[in-house]
């Protein structure tokens, strides 16, 4: 079961470029029995895997500006470390609003950007394996930008920061959504270069919130990262298979629907315990 849910929730990453990340935690919860403080550096670690993958794709391409992803990183990791230690002195029941909170502003926004971005919709992770290869010279070349533009990616990588510490999704959106203005008509570039940042950051990050979970149960977690990469690996020679919309419909009212019933449990658990 812990291996087919790790296999959705790779899948669930791999085929969107922002929010599929957000159906990590209540599969864990709801299906794993997983408690929320303990699933939280599970996914994070899980879905840095995920964007691991999608970044040696990106990486290979030539896909990837290394200095907008160390910016990115450099807004994100205090922010993420910081709240990390915040998080886990949490009650379970506030961790879940934020979630649910957060799963309603984001998942829809995969619905939305079906309609508003039709003609320059963000590719998923998984499309980074075909993605068209950059030559080297192009790949090589300075592009000098101003102190202002890198200072905007720094105050979005404190948003990523955020949402990886408190849900457990790394802040796709926020980081496409300046990395396409970064690199217009480059598409692969911005979710190379966002999937590079991405696994660094929800990487170190689950490492920092293991330190503040105690008991974690091995052969759970490590089920599901198995399944995770696997569904991840899925997902890069399917995605062309499947329609973009639909995937995108689908996986932004599971995530609205997953954190509800996630709400609704997390809650549901503290008041018997009250």
């Amino acid at each position: 079961m812990v291996l087919l849910l790790g296999i959705a929730a790779g899948l669930a990453y791999g085929l969107t470029a922002f929010a599929g990340a957000f159906l990590a935690v209540p599969l864990l919860v709801l299906f794993a029995g997983v408690s929320f403080h303990r699933a939280l550096p599970i996914a994070l670690f899980a879905l840095g895997i995920c964007a691991a993958i999608a970044a040696g794709d990106a990486v290979r391409a030539r896909q990837c500006d290394v200095q907008s992803s160390a910016w990115l990183m450099a807004g994100s990791l205090p922010v993420a470390l910081m709240l990390g230690t915040v998080a886990h002195s949490l009650p379970d029941m506030v961790l879940a609003t934020l979630f649910l909170i957060a799963s309603i502003v984001f998942g829809p926004l995969l619905l939305i950007t079906v309609r508003a971005y039709a003609n320059r919709i963000a590719p998923p992770p998984a499309a980074l394996l075909h993605a068209p290869r950059r030559s080297f010279d192009d790949a090589a070349a300075v592009v000098h930008r101003s102190m202002a533009d890198n200072l905007r990616v720094l105050f979005a990588g404190a948003g990523c920061g955020v949402l990886t510490a408190l849900v457990a999704a790394p802040g796709s959106w926020i980081g496409w959504r300046m990395f396409e203005r970064r690199s217009p008509g480059q598409p692969h570039m911005a979710v190379g270069t966002l999937a590079l940042a991405s696994s660094v950051i929800a990487t170190l990050a689950a490492g920092w919130q293991f330190l503040f979970v105690s008991n974690v149960p091995g052969y759970t977690a490590g089920l599901y990262v198995l399944g995770t990469a696997a569904g991840m690996g899925i997902a890069r020679r399917v995605h062309h298979l499947l329609p973009l919309g639909l995937t995108h419909r689908l996986l932004g009212i599971l995530i609205v629907v997953a954190a509800f019933a996630l709400w609704v449990v997390v809650m549901g658990g503290a008041t018997a315990s009250a």
